[in-house]
């Protein structure tokens, strides 16, 4: 790992250099995923041309190499950097249930750039729990953990272990962090609805959270408007209670502003990602939009 702090520490324009190199590598050398990505582009935009598809692709290269490198760089980067390039809007929103003594579900996708996301929860004095997916290998794992904590008001929840950690701390006002668009492995218990022209399947793990425990669940919308600076914005998605809602219908919510988002931005998209690598068991019914 002293590779990786190394290469964090070098300034941005550095870091840039190497993701413009990496990006043509990623796209014409290796074509890292490229039937995946160009597979999952073209069945969510099927009103678009191939030349279209492409674009976009290509595009969504740039923006990986970038957030690959970017991640790097939370090594070193430091919380006026942090403030200065990643604009948090609607802030009241979630520290007015904080300030109630209310914990609070904060949802996203894989847009935008979460890890620097991560240390701008960090720098607003809010203890955030950010529940993840442990990586295969060790080494890596334990230092994706430390660049994520070195802001500090960070707890990192293994997903396995969220549910009891969950119930553990429910009286703690927090931010519990998710990003709930990664594919269930278990399509049987999933929420399937239509999600970019597809059935998809949802975990159900965030409204489960909200409905036992009675906690507002906001989402956050992450974006980039210029390279190396990023906007996340809360939306309200639903506050308790929820006895008028029927099942189903925080993820539903979930489910269309995130579509709302990656239409309209979307290279900044994690296409990389095998989303809809299971098909819908048929006894289950699919609510479509």
């Amino acid at each position: 790992m002293f590779f990786f702090k190394l290469l964090g520490q070098l300034p941005l324009f550095m870091l840039y250099g190497i993701a413009n190199i990496l990006k043509w590598v990623f796209y014409g050398l290796i074509s890292y995923r490229k039937k995946v990505i160009l597979g999952n582009l073209s069945r969510s935009f099927p009103e678009k041309s191939a030349k279209e598809i492409k674009q976009i692709a290509f595009q969504f290269y740039g923006y990986l190499t970038d957030q690959l490198l970017e991640f790097f760089k939370g090594v070193s980067l430091t919380d006026n950097q942090v403030l200065d390039r990643v604009e948090l809007n609607n802030q009241e929103i979630v520290q007015n249930y904080i300030n109630q003594g209310i914990p609070v579900i904060l949802v996203a996708g894989h847009q935008g750039n979460w890890e620097w996301a991560i240390h701008r929860l960090a720098l607003t004095k809010i203890t955030n729990d950010i529940v993840y997916q442990k990586l295969s290998n060790p080494a890596f794992n334990e230092f994706s953990k430390q660049v994520r904590q070195r802001f500090g008001n960070i707890v990192l929840m293994e997903k396995r272990e969220s549910v009891i950690l969950t119930r553990d701390r429910k009286n703690i006002p927090r931010v519990i962090c998710l990003a709930a668009d990664q594919a269930p492995q278990k399509p049987e218990t999933a929420y399937w609805t239509n999600f970019l022209n597809q059935e998809t399947a949802f975990f159900t793990g965030m409204e489960r959270f909200a409905r036992e425990y009675q906690y507002p669940v906001v989402f956050a919308e992450l974006i980039r408007k210029k390279r190396g600076h990023y906007s996340m914005t809360y939306e309200l998605l639903a506050e308790p209670s929820f006895e008028n809602l029927p099942h189903g219908e925080i993820i539903e919510r979930f489910a269309r502003r995130l579509e709302k988002s990656i239409v309209k931005f979307p290279e900044q998209y994690l296409w990389s990602h095998r989303r809809w690598k299971h098909n819908k068991p048929e006894h289950i019914s699919i609510k479509w939009n």
